[in-house]
């Protein structure tokens, strides 16, 4: 049986779940150095996106166990 290549939608909902995953693993050292120069404001900055990343990496997540749950992957 050949192989079918990843659809569209799959493909690109994994590439970017991969880049925010990244960003995530590096917002907390952005977080880390508007700390350590007490610029709170930058601090909440990166707090407000580190929320939103999370959310939308949350919402590829589900995207894909449901395209994998109902074998559209």
């Amino acid at each position: 049986m050949a192989e079918k290549p990843l659809a569209d939608n799959p493909y690109n909902a994994v590439h970017q779940l991969t880049k925010t995953l990244e960003f995530l693993n590096r917002v907390n050292t952005y977080i880390e150095d508007a700390q350590k120069t007490n610029n709170d404001k930058f601090v909440k900055i990166w707090e407000v996106i580190q929320a939103d990343r999370k959310k939308h990496a949350d919402m590829l997540k589900e995207f894909l166990s449901t395209e994998m749950k109902e074998n559209r992957f």
